[in-house]
């Protein structure tokens, strides 16, 4: 059990002090740039992204080029696809995505274990033939403990998953009871003297810096637990300067004045301003607001657009820490949950005991004098004040409050993937988020909230079938495309990307583990991997040996339009197999309590008197 965090003004080293403190959390102060453009509408790519994304496509095409080699797809010319392809100047190289849903340690882990499925660089991918396609990605996107694995594996300059867990030590227990402050984890005293100053600098700080902090010590590289790590600087990593790794996006919601609100805390409602953050900029593309501000700049408040103090502006505010500490940040729900007996703000993920969370909360109040309803969410000096492309809350409000973005119903992080300006094509969906209760797999629900979101607003997105429908025909246990015909989407045209949907499921192993497991061994972290392999390949390919190709022609379908080439029969074939093709059935699903997929005779009960987690 997590111990209270009652800490006294002298165990955090006097923080009336700051010099007394240890340095690097706080925001640096550093003269104004005179040529910086602090605000951009929201039309289009930030110009930065564009260059890079157009950087990358030569990159992509080349690996796009090695996969389908190795995938051998039947009748299909691939060396007159390339070579169009290079014709068009590569601009109508397909443009992929992943997007791992939160779910927290469960999440990360899982989906970690489908970007190694995916891997080119893991042998046995490429022997099943899904090796290749992680280097074609584009964009991945994480939210919550989804955004664990996508900040991590950028901003360590994309190893490989097997090498990022020697650097995670994922068997080392940083939440709960951590003894002593070392290389790997620290203290609750030793993280509250990291909060302390950036507080002391004069920024609000809350549970999300706290979570960060905590998260930091596994995820984040460099000393303490990547205290001066920022998000902005993954631009400047090897691998993201030559265009070998995918770009980063992060969700965030928007929380505050106008939402419902129980015990002084908020929730926000289904359609609140959902935020991008790359490393390139932060800000939403509608709603509230409808601009972006560099990320490398946040920390500063403006209005109409300029710095409110012009002589001293800072930089560093955009720690990795924070970023993935207020991407989990759901400290409003989880408590909610606790006092009301699981009657208020419900979602995916289970809360952690009451007694944890008034421990974190005394913590706020003993050391900075922060109540609940003060230290709750993740606080950002607001750049969008004043705006003619902001209102409410975020045209008059000195800072932005922002949770977990799954609170909006929206746990898989399509959002920034499915604008227009970024134009993708195919998105790999990882969901893990445990919504089907009671054991902790998943039923669909959030996939099919973000095409209600997006058929609401007119962002293209494939139509996706009710809960119902997605149980009764499997789509929860075994990977389904959506989208694959253009008619069957929110904006009827191809502008929509196909989504291959994946849910963690049990096929080898039980992986419904608790989201709050803070400890996980390398060798349940070995089953984790081989059972998200065994998803992602569908058993080695035992589910159907042409499940591999039928990937590859999901993969290509909207470019081949562009290119002028026709669907092959084989990828017919696969699409009438794989696709959904506008059927329901709304009968009550049965609870879903899957045995082992590929051992159906093994019950959870036998398979758990076997493994010792």
């Amino acid at each position: 059990m997590m111990q209270p965090l009652f800490i006294s003004i002298a165990a955090v080293a006097a923080l009336s002090a700051a010099q007394e403190l240890p340095q690097g959390y706080a925001p640096i102060p550093v003269p104004c740039p005179t040529d910086l453009q602090w605000v951009r509408p929201a039309v289009g790519l930030n110009p930065a992204e564009a260059d890079w994304v157009q950087g990358r496509k030569p990159v992509v095409l080349e690996a796009l080029r090695t996969y389908l080699e190795r995938l051998e797809l039947a009748d299909f010319d691939m060396g007159e696809y390339i070579a169009r392809l290079n014709d068009s100047h590569q601009a109508h190289v397909p443009i992929i995505g992943m997007a791992i849903s939160g779910g927290g340690f469960g999440s990360a882990f899982t989906g970690t274990g489908a970007m190694r499925a995916f891997d080119g660089r893991l042998p046995a991918a490429n022997t099943q033939r899904t090796g290749g396609l992680l280097q074609t990605l584009t964009y991945l996107s994480g939210l919550s403990g989804g955004s664990w694995p996508t900040v991590s594996f950028t901003a360590h300059n994309f190893p490989t998953a097997d090498e990022i867990v020697d650097y995670w030590k994922p068997e080392i227990d940083r939440i709960y009871n951590v003894e002593n402050t070392t290389a790997d984890a620290a203290t609750e005293v030793t993280m509250f003297e990291q909060i302390a100053t950036k507080f002391e600098a004069g920024f609000d700080v809350g549970v999300s810096d706290y979570l960060g902090r905590a998260y930091a010590y596994e995820f984040i590289p460099g000393e303490e637990g990547g205290l001066n790590t920022t998000y902005s600087g993954i631009r400047q990593l090897s691998k993201f300067l030559s265009h070998e790794m995918p770009m980063p996006i992060i969700h965030l919601a928007e929380v505050g004045s106008g939402d419902l609100e129980y015990d002084g805390l908020w929730v926000p409602q289904a359609n609140r301003s959902l935020f991008d953050v790359t490393p390139f900029e932060f800000g939403a593309w509608e709603g509230s607001v409808r601009a972006f501000t560099p990320t490398e700049w946040l920390g500063n408040r403006l209005s109409n657009g300029q710095p409110v103090n012009d002589s001293v502006c800072v930089r560093g505010f955009d720690r990795d820490s924070l970023i993935i500490g207020s991407s989990a940040d759901a400290f409003n729900f989880w408590y909610l949950e606790a006092v009301s007996n699981d009657t208020l703000g419900q979602f995916a993920k289970r809360a952690v005991t009451l007694s944890d969370l008034d421990g974190i909360i005394e913590g706020f109040e003993e050391v900075f004098g922060l109540n609940l309803t003060q230290s709750a969410y993740a606080v950002y000096p607001n750049p969008f004040a004043n705006l003619s492309l902001s209102s409410g809350v975020a045209h008059t409000a000195p800072e932005l409050t922002l949770v977990d973005g799954s609170e909006t119903g929206q746990t898989i992080p399509f959002w920034g993937q499915i604008q227009p300006a970024r134009n993708v094509d195919f998105i790999f969906a990882w969901d893990d988020s445990q919504d089907a209760s009671p054991y902790s797999w998943n039923n669909g629900t959030n996939l099919y909230n973000t095409y209600r979101a997006a058929n609401a607003t007119g962002l293209p997105f494939p139509v996706i079938p009710p809960v119902n429908t997605l149980m009764n025909m499997n789509y929860t246990t075994h990977p389904a495309f959506f989208g694959c015909n253009a008619s069957r989407t929110t904006t009827g045209d191809e502008r929509a990307p196909i989504v291959m949907y994946m849910a963690n499921a049990p096929y080898s192993a039980y992986t419904n583990y608790s989201f709050t497991q803070s400890a996980t061994s390398r060798e349940q972290m070995q089953e984790i991997f081989e059972n998200s392999f065994n998803i992602v390949t569908q058993g080695n390919g035992t589910w159907d040996a042409e499940w591999a190709e039928c990937i590859g022609c999901a993969v290509v379908e909207r470019s081949l339009a562009r290119v002028g080439m026709q669907r092959t029969h084989q990828c017919t074939r696969c699409f009438e197999r794989y696709c959904w093709n506008g059927e329901l059935d709304e009968r009550t699903p049965a609870v879903m309590n899957p045995s082992l997929i590929l051992d159906p005779s093994e019950g959870f009960a036998e398979w758990n008197a076997t493994n010792p987690f």
